[in-house]
Formats: structure tokens, C-alpha cells, sequence
């Protein structure tokens, strides 16, 4: 078994919780903790701060693996549950789920290329319904998956299988993962660090976890874009103080914003140089042609002008600051004797 207790980091035992219901469990041969599979999928997150109800979470996930349903019906399940969700924002949220994978496809032969390769297997740091792991399938390249939430890893089952995968997945913090030390070649995690409560944690975990040489690539929005916070879509969040944003994010939309914490090109790069060992890139993307053409004239024009620039040498620092969002490779330095955390 690729995963190890999250606590101890101890060997795992498969069995069940002797109940009526026969649930099957796993046990960590080191400190003796018990943690709930569902639907083949191990729950091996530790109590903690996390952004999610784990009780709420496995009530539901347990439902969506009861169900025989189409994997459009699965994802529209999730969606419909969320308080204040019209039918037009379900349908439009489970299209692009159902999309996302082939659009992941180029990113996986392109700015990932040399993460996702064919010669390791390439843990996705926070899969969600595992697009990038589908994508890396239909490739021919073996990925596994750790997510925060067990609803959206039965999905991530599922959406992998359907794309000829092999789901390997596993609920979990990712300020705690349960994986044993240098044991990962290639690590992928998109969009998910704004969303931990720990962020330094979080990387002193992919540290300890990726072995000498391996490689690592992020992808977050940039705190102070020009453009609108992309998960509230409103403007000019990231540029108050912290202490204001989520004061701000409900007068403006009536939104809650607890799970989200945007960050600076350059103050993820200052966290990294803190809590790990890691030599870093920080790229900064063209916005993607179907993107663009989704736009509106003016906006496209904006988006268009906005490439043109932003791969001009001279104003990258500018691009750096206020961008959209930004993408950074890494390659680990630490030797095999060098300690995993700071």
C-alpha cells in the first residue's frame, strides 16, 4: 500500500470496525489509530482547521457512492446540494467538470511536461474529481490522488475510471499527508494552496514528502491581479489588508470568503525559500485561447493586449505583480541526509 498513517506515518493494516454494518476500516500498525475507507477509498485526515465539515463530507460521499447514476448525474448531485445554486450555475459548474480533462490534456503536454512524466507516478496534491489524473491517463501516465474532501474523490473514482484510469486516491489534509518520506517523484498541486489554512505547513509537508531531485509544480491567482478575485469574482479583494477581505467579499456579493487566502507571487516565493528546499521558476501564462473567446469583444481585446505584454522580458516583474495568476515550477535540493522540515 502506497499510504502510510498521517499521524505516525506507521504501516496500515486493512480490516473492519466489527460493527453490524461491517464497515471497512484501516489500521496504523504504529500508534494504532483507525480510519473509514468509503467506496475504496481510504479517509486518513486527522481532526484539525480544515475549510469542510469531515462528518457533513462523509455523509455525503457515502450517499454518491450509493448511487447508479450517470457521472453527469454525480456531478450535477454535488452541485445541487450547494445552498443558494440555481439550475443554470449547477449545470454550468458540472459542464465544465465534464471538460476539464481534455482541456488538461495540453497543460499535461505542456507547462507540466516535465513534472507529469512517464517515468514516475505523479501525486496530485488536491485532485478534486481528479481531472488532472484523468488527463494524465489518457496520456499513458500514472497518477494518484489526495484531496481534503471525500465527496469529490468518489466523484474523482468514478471520472477517472470512466477515462480508463486507475484511481489511487486518499482523503487527507495536505498540511498532514500520509505518505512516507522522499517517496514522490513528481508532485502536481493547482489551485489549492489559497485554500489551506496552513499554507507554510502545507509546504514544508511537500518537502519532506518529494525525494531529492524530484519535481514539483504549483498554479494559484495572484493576490493583487487586476482582475476580479476568481472565486467571488469581485474586484480589488487581494489589494485590502487580510483582515478586511472577508468583510469586504460579503458586502460586495453576499458571499463567504473563510476559504480562501490569495498570495503574492513574491510572498509565495518567500515562502517557499522558508519552508522548503526547492529551487523555483515563476511563470506567468497566456491566457487560454478558449478562454479568451469566451470573452466579451472588450475583455477579449484587454485579454489579447494582456499575452502580448506579458511575454515581454522587460515587463515581467509588472506582470508578476498584477497578473491574473502565476505558475511555478520547482526541482528539490535537499540531499537524502538533509532534515525534510524547517
Amino acid at each position: 500500500m502506497i499510504w502510510c498513517c498521517s499521524r505516525c506515518r506507521g504501516g496500515l493494516q486493512a480490516g473492519q470496525d466489527g460493527l453490524p454494518s461491517g464497515r471497512e476500516m484501516l489500521k496504523c500498525l504504529g500508534c494504532g489509530s483507525t480510519f473509514e475507507v468509503v467506496a475504496g477509498i481510504p479517509d486518513l485526515r486527522l481532526a484539525g482547521d480544515s475549510w469542510i465539515d469531515f462528518e457533513e463530507d462523509l455523509v455525503i460521499a457515502r450517499e454518491l457512492a450509493a448511487l447508479d447514476c450517470t457521472l453527469a448525474e454525480l456531478v450535477r448531485s454535488v452541485y445541487a446540494r450547494r445552498p443558494g445554486w440555481d439550475v443554470k450555475r449547477v449545470e454550468q459548474r458540472t459542464r465544465e467538470v465534464l471538460q476539464a480533462s481534455s482541456k488538461l490534456e495540453r497543460d499535461v503536454s505542456g507547462w507540466l511536461h516535465t513534472t507529469v512524466d512517464h517515468r514516475s507516478i505523479v501525486l496530485d496534491l488536491g485532485c478534486g474529481a481528479g481531472m488532472l489524473i484523468a488527463a494524465a491517463a489518457a496520456q499513458g501516465k500514472d497518477a494518484i490522488g489526495i484531496d481534503v474532501s471525500m465527496t469529490w474523490l468518489v466523484v474523482a473514482k468514478r471520472l477517472i475510471t470512466e477515462a480508463g484510469g486507475k484511481p489511487v486516491l486518499a482523503a487527507a489534509l495536505g498540511e498532514a499527508l500520509p505518505l512516507a518520506t522522499n517517496s514522490v517523484r513528481s508532485l502536481v498541486s493547482l489551485d489549492v494552496i489559497e485554500h489551506v489554512r496552513d499554507p507554510d505547513q502545507f509546504l514544508r509537508e511537500m518537502n519532506r514528502v518529494v525525494q531529492p531531485g524530484g519535481r514539483i509544480a504549483l498554479s494559484t491567482p495572484n493576490r493583487f491581479s487586476l482582475s476580479a478575485e476568481p472565486h467571488v469574482f469581485v474586484w480589488g479583494v487581494g489589494w485590502l489588508p487580510k483582515r478586511w477581505q472577508r468583510s469586504f467579499v460579503r458586502w460586495r456579493s453576499g458571499k463567504s470568503y473563510d476559504d480562501t487566502l490569495l498570495m503574492s507571487s513574491f510572498g509565495l516565493r518567500s515562502r517557499i525559500r522558508r519552508n522548503t528546499s526547492f529551487s523555483i521558476e515563476i511563470l506567468i501564462p497566456a491566457i487560454p485561447p478558449e478562454q479568451l473567446a469566451a470573452f466579451r469583444p472588450l475583455k477579449r481585446t484587454i485579454g489579447l493586449t494582456y499575452n502580448r505584454l506579458a511575454s515581454n522580458r522587460l515587463l515581467r516583474v509588472f506582470f508578476l505583480l498584477i497578473g491574473p495568476f502565476f505558475r511555478v515550477l520547482g526541482v528539490q535540493r535537499k540531499s537524502e541526509g538533509e532534515p525534510c522540515a524547517r
